[in-house]
């Protein structure tokens, strides 16, 4: 008989995957959600090197600007960089895929440092068993099931997304790329209107988020 695990309250702690990272649009929103709900981001060097190499290696950031924006990530976002030693670590997360062990190891590091539940942020779900980690204090989250959690009506979906919209354009006027790739010159812009939102959401893979959005707005415009 599996033993169903109660939903477990969002920590205030949040360790961030490499593909969490990866996007320059999701790093300001979950800057946005853990500013509003009093939490601190978390990654490592080798999260970091993982998440700029594979920018560099797709054509997404040169290497100069990635340089240059890892010099300042950390404090630009208001995260800490940890420097843990989660290898004592790796044993009790072996139910995790071993390429990403590394991650689950580190936030388990940090759930014993801070004494309490740490967040695990990642769109990996399948390589991070949930039930497993949980019962180490470590909650397993995807950024869209995060956002719907925090952010209970439509109303404060939108808030939310505004704000990381605000910070993301502010963050980008103060550092520009010094050597635009094809990538960043090509970028559509931010969207604006709800239906820019659902396609924006919806290519960003936060599904539940665009679906929550949504249903408010529909309700709005019957009302």
């Amino acid at each position: 008989m599996s033993v169903v695990l109660p939903k477990p309250v969002v920590p205030k702690h949040w360790v961030l995957d490499a593909n969490i990272l990866f996007s320059e649009w999701t790093r300001w929103l979950c800057q946005t959600l853990a500013d509003r709900h009093g939490c601190t981001l978390y990654w490592t060097d080798e999260i970091e090197d993982e998440c700029f190499r594979n920018l560099i290696r797709l054509g997404r950031l040169h290497a100069e600007d990635a340089k240059r924006d890892r010099a300042c990530l950390a404090a630009r976002h208001g995260a800490t960089r940890l420097d843990v030693d989660y290898q004592p670590y790796c044993a009790d997360v072996r139910a995790v895929h071993e390429k990403d062990r590394h991650v689950a190891a580190t936030a388990l590091a940090l759930r014993h440092q801070v004494q309490s539940p740490v967040a695990l942020l990642t769109w990996n779900l399948k390589d991070f068993p949930r039930k497993q980690l949980l019962k180490l204090g470590v909650v397993r989250f995807n950024l869209d099931e995060l956002c719907v959690e925090l952010c209970p009506s439509a109303e404060r979906i939108q808030n939310t997304l505004n704000q990381t919209n605000e910070i993301m354009v502010k963050g980008l006027l103060n550092t520009p790329p010094q050597f635009p790739t094809p990538f960043q010159i090509k970028a559509s812009p931010l969207p604006v209107t709800a239906d820019d939102w659902q396609v924006f959401l919806a290519r960003n893979k936060m599904h539940r988020t665009a679906k929550k959005l949504m249903a408010g707005q529909n309700i709005t415009q019957v009302g």
